[in-house]
């Protein structure tokens, strides 16, 4: 078995090989670009395939994301034939990818939860031989998150109402600009620093997928989608100032979000890495659709 970095001349056979292997997580080439090439932290010889045989028969990418003074490790992606597997190409692959991470310098090594441009929040337990495949390599399930689903045909999201209601109360909603970035920032620096790249990359399409809610000229929440997974229907991040929750806020900028979305043509919107469950069944009638596992290595 040879392992070398992926070329783009493999980028097809790679693509075809994951949507053969993955059955709940099928990529577009637009989306496997955004997952691979246009990560942030993006290194070509973190992203490897193993022929067998003149054939791609496995594929992995790993990154290193650094969150304050905490250097992660991720393997990010990781598929093999199936009619290949159990014959020690995903055991090689991960462990070329673990000891390049290690040697970086990470504190502990994830499993697929790459925030923040990632496919899913941790691993779908249904992957039963996943499962099975990342606990016999030391990995420990240290958490649990789920996915959240909105049927955009079922609903219609008229905001009007609500919007005239806070408007009384100074309260503006509108589609972001981009110079609402500093105040945006200040907001998220100061509650949610790790939403910065998603939300800063919802300031960059077009039309913007971001809306805000503001208070006396200052931007006192937001909500956004197509930060991460572009063109999936994929809702999020959004968060209201502590200090002025409960007001009805973030169920105006959620139900915007959702009514873009159903605009695009999607049937259905993700909620993905779900806190507050209660919140998004009250607001759009959300229902858990996905589970996942987290799962960790600590060094040795």
């Amino acid at each position: 078995m040879n392992v070398r970095q992926l070329s783009d001349t493999d980028i097809e056979t790679a693509l075809a090989l994951w949507n053969r292997s993955v059955r709940f997580d099928q990529m577009t080439p637009e989306l496997f670009e955004e997952k691979v090439f246009d990560d942030p932290d993006f290194r070509p010889e973190w992203a490897l395939v193993a022929e067998e045989q003149g054939r791609v028969a496995g594929f992995i990418m790993g990154v290193a994301r650094n969150f304050d003074d905490d250097k992660v490790g991720f393997v990010k992606l990781l598929t093999v034939e199936p009619s290949m597997q159990r014959h020690g190409i995903g055991t090689q692959l991960l462990q070329k990818i673990e000891a390049a991470l290690w040697s970086a310098g990470v504190s502990h090594i994830r499993v697929i939860d790459s925030n923040s441009n990632y496919l899913q929040p941790g691993l779908d337990p249904r992957y039963t031989e996943a499962v099975i495949f990342f606990e016999h390599h030391g990995y420990k399930r240290f958490a649990e998150t789920v996915n959240m689903e909105v049927d955009l045909a079922s609903r219609e999201f008229n905001t009007l109402a609500v919007e005239e209601q806070l408007r009384a109360k100074a309260i503006e909603i509108r589609r972001a600009i981009m110079g609402d970035r500093d105040d945006l920032m200040k907001l998220l620096e100061k509650h949610w620093k790790a939403w910065i790249p998603e939300v800063d990359r919802t300031l960059l399409n077009y039309p913007v997928t971001l809306h805000v809610a503001t208070h006396q000229n200052r931007v006192i929440g937001f909500s956004a989608y197509d930060g991460n997974n572009l063109n999936t229907g994929w809702f999020g991040p959004m968060g209201t100032d502590p200090a002025l929750q409960g007001k009805g806020v973030g169920g105006v900028l959620l139900m915007r979000c959702l009514q873009d979305i159903k605009a695009q043509g999607h049937r259905f919107a993700v909620i993905p890495w779900v806190g507050p469950i209660r919140f998004y069944t009250h607001y759009a009638g959300a229902r858990i659709s996905r589970v996942f596992w987290r799962y960790k290595k600590e060094v040795a």
